[in-house]
């Protein structure tokens, strides 16, 4: 599946459309645990209890990202946020995060380039 282009509302929510939680194995009401990946957040179905009020998606599909994790990767309403799901669960990646990922892999080999041009 391709990945999708979200949005985040104005209290911090992001409707995932059946298809994708489909696809990420997420269903309505049951526990989830969210983690910060290297750019992204990982959303998957909990296998154990993760405290007193885990993130769940409430009926109508809806996440809701806490807080804290909004603000470390700087999300405020209306932020577009792309959604795919993997073999870990759902991933999610703001697209300036992605392209600062982008460039610095470009930057890192074309020093690394420049070595190896420069040495022989």
């Amino acid at each position: 599946m391709r990945a999708q282009k979200l949005l985040l509302d104005g209290r911090g929510r992001v409707l995932l459309p059946p298809a994708l939680r489909e696809a990420a194995g997420l269903r309505a009401g049951e526990p989830l645990v969210i983690g910060l990946g290297e750019v992204e957040l990982i959303v998957a179905p909990a296998n154990t209890p993760v405290g007193p009020r885990p993130p769940t998606l409430d009926r109508k599909g809806r996440l809701t990202l806490p807080a804290s994790l909004r603000a470390a990767l700087g999300l405020v309403p209306g932020a577009a946020l792309l959604a795919q799901p993997g073999l870990e669960g759902l991933r999610l990646a703001t697209p300036a995060r992605l392209l600062g990922r982008l460039r610095s892999a470009r930057l890192a080999l074309q020093r690394r380039l420049n070595e190896v041009t420069g040495a022989a």
